[in-house]
């Protein structure tokens, strides 16, 4: 029987009524007292290093999430995270980039209603985990709503649908039926031995497009290192914004261009204000959902 350490961060899963509105409060132990179907499945030890509203998550809390991972890696066959749905994307993201090679799971989940009230996501998503993270997928995926999701291709679609994510990019890694058998799709090859990135910039400006962005935002954002900004279809920038993105470019700033589309790729060589915006420098993030990006970035990948 495989030995899972559990690590819970808080989130919905973990909330109770505080008198003004849904917080975070039960522990990774509290958690497993509603799954006593996990002792057929798998031996758990539980830490709790953050309980907080994912809301509030930072790449300081994500690496402490990596590093408990890190600092258990041997003595352990797998991991599951308990996390907050609205910012798990990201934590999914950043432990895929920051967490190489992995030859364990690190399986993320979390619930749209707190564990044990009524209609709750929480029972089912938590057992799914430990059963995905006990049946040999290799690396960190997402498990939620018996989807099986590899960590750079989670996004959240929706804000209070059970089934509130997607596999961006990619197919899905598997699936977990009602009966809980879990089938995978795709288990990702080793590519090394298991490595630790110790080191993340988060210092990294998100700027989504509007058709009449006024241009002196470019001014500001000048002060960040990186900047990626989120245009419209296929990517490029707006001719009348020309000039201020190339003095941000030149001034010593990283651009970057994805897409505000949810599916699809970003291609600078379709159409010309790709090619322009290409030209002075601006780098195209491809395929990549804006929670991988960012991670890459984070990680001196890109």
């Amino acid at each position: 029987m495989k030995h899972i350490l559990m690590i819970a961060t808080g989130g919905t899963i973990a909330c109770r009524q505080q008198g003004r509105g849904l917080a975070p409060s039960l522990t990774g132990e509290e958690l497993l007292e509603f799954l006593p179907e996990i002792r057929n499945i798998c031996r758990v030890v539980v830490e709790n290093p953050l309980s907080i509203d994912s809301t509030d998550m930072t790449a300081e809390d994500r690496m402490k999430i990596a590093t408990t991972v890190w600092q258990n890696y041997d003595r352990y066959d797998g991991f599951v995270v308990a996390h907050g749905t609205d910012t798990l994307s990201y934590t999914a993201a950043f432990l895929y980039h920051v967490l190489k090679n992995l030859n364990k799971p690190v399986i993320l989940t979390g619930s749209q209603l707190p564990m044990g009230v009524e209609d709750s996501d929480a029972e089912r998503n938590l057992l799914d985990a430990f059963r995905v993270a006990s049946a040999g997928y290799v690396g960190v995926a997402a498990v939620l709503h018996g989807k099986v999701i590899r960590g750079n291709h989670v996004v959240k679609v929706h804000t209070t649908d059970m089934d509130a994510f997607q596999s961006i990019g990619a197919p899905l890694a598997g699936t977990v039926d009602d009966e809980g058998n879990v089938r995978l799709n795709i288990v990702p090859l080793l590519g090394g031995e298991p490595r630790f990135v110790d080191q993340v910039d988060p210092k990294i400006v998100l700027m989504k497009l509007v058709p009449d962005l006024d241009p002196s935002i470019f001014d500001f954002l000048s002060r960040y290192p990186k900047v990626i900004i989120e245009g419209f279809g296929s990517g490029g920038i707006p001719t009348r914004l020309e000039k201020v993105v190339q003095k941000l470019i030149m001034s010593g700033t990283k651009v970057y261009l994805t897409s505000q589309c949810i599916e699809g790729e970003t291609n600078l060589h379709k159409y010309e204000v790709g090619r322009r915006a290409e030209a002075m420098g601006a780098i195209s993030l491809g395929h990549r959902t804006t929670e991988d990006a960012l991670a890459a970035i984070m990680c001196g990948e890109l």
